[in-house]
């Protein structure tokens, strides 16, 4: 009875996962519709990705976290969207060989979980149906394609003084003091603390700014880093990224509220010698930047419109959802 019973299971599970899509249109991007499953899959996975990055530091508030899922979600949904749309004008299809491979790497995951039934909980554990696992493949063989006729468009992008002054304008170095709001466990301060800290920090900005002590100087005995080499490509791997990159070169600025602690950047032209021995890794951005800006582009000219059930899913009701 109990094998009956799982095998009756198995049997609803697998046509919930791989029935067609009865869910509702959440996003659209020029005629291509994206329905509230995929929007809650990348809900969900947006989510996980915030999770790993707050980890260890002062948590937002929920819905702080679920605005920043959703506007991430939108903007995986809309760049997958435009790279379908873009390779089925270009005449980039799927290859005999692409879908088999597919077919094979679906194969080893089913028999990786031990069969139907796991691979079938692998699904519902990721907030994915059958149909958006086939999707997601897929997307990555048109990313793939679509990447290399962009880096077709213009082989000059990748001479070496295209990559030199790629690397001068894009390519940053950062010095920072940090006065830390939180212990190693992750607890905040109370808050008559990081007010006495704030203006601990705003006194050692002033003195800075004023002259009366040089960067390095006000860094001794202090909690910081200097020598960090980062690219516009990567404004989103620190906190403080995105407001060094607004500073002017070697100012400084402050103070920031970060969520471990109150920081002053000085923002400092990006050495040579990076560029040398990262050569490869410069090339790289240089490439991901042109693809993105083909995207921007591509998306200047489509319609998208979000609907209104996007705003009805949150991380509570993420699997209502995945149909």
């Amino acid at each position: 009875m109990k094998k009956t019973f799982l095998v009756i299971f198995v049997v609803l599970l697998a046509l919930s996962l791989f029935s067609c899509s009865a869910s509702p249109t959440a996003i659209r991007v020029g005629d291509n519709k994206v329905d509230a499953s995929e929007y809650a899959y990348y809900l969900n996975f947006n989510r996980l990705n915030l999770d790993l990055v707050v980890s260890g530091t002062n948590m937002p508030a929920e819905e702080e976290l679920l605005a920043q899922a959703r506007e991430q979600a939108k903007r995986h949904i809309i760049t997958a969207e435009i790279v379908r749309i873009k390779c089925d004008e270009l005449g980039l299809e799927l290859t005999k060989e692409q879908k088999e491979e597919m077919e094979e790497e679906k194969d080893a995951l089913i028999e990786s979980f031990g069969g139907l039934s796991g691979y079938l909980a692998y699904l519902k554990e990721n907030a994915l149906t059958d149909r958006l696992y086939d999707k997601i493949q897929e997307n990555n063989y048109y990313y793939s394609m679509l990447y290399d006729y962009v880096k077709g468009l213009d082989v000059s992008a990748g001479s070496d003084q295209e990559l030199r002054r790629f690397f001068t304008e894009n390519y940053i170095n950062v010095k920072y003091i940090k006065f830390p709001t939180v212990d190693g466990e992750g607890n905040s301060m109370d808050e008559d603390d990081m007010a006495e800290l704030l203006s601990e920090a705003q006194r050692v900005l002033g003195k800075i700014e004023s002259g009366e002590v040089t960067f390095d100087l006000a860094m001794r005995g202090r909690e910081g880093e200097s020598g960090i080499t980062i690219g516009l490509q990567d404004a989103s791997s620190a906190e403080y990224s995105s407001d060094a990159f607004a500073l002017r070169e070697n100012a400084v600025g402050g103070v920031y509220a970060y969520s471990d602690g109150y920081y002053i950047i000085q923002r400092l032209p990006a050495e040579l010698s990076y560029f040398e021995a990262n050569r490869e890794q410069v090339e790289i951005a240089a490439w991901d930047k042109a693809f993105n800006d083909y995207i921007s582009a591509a998306e200047s000219t489509l319609n998208i419109s979000e609907n209104s059930v996007c705003k009805k899913i949150n991380f509570s009701n993420i699997a209502d959802y995945v149909k």
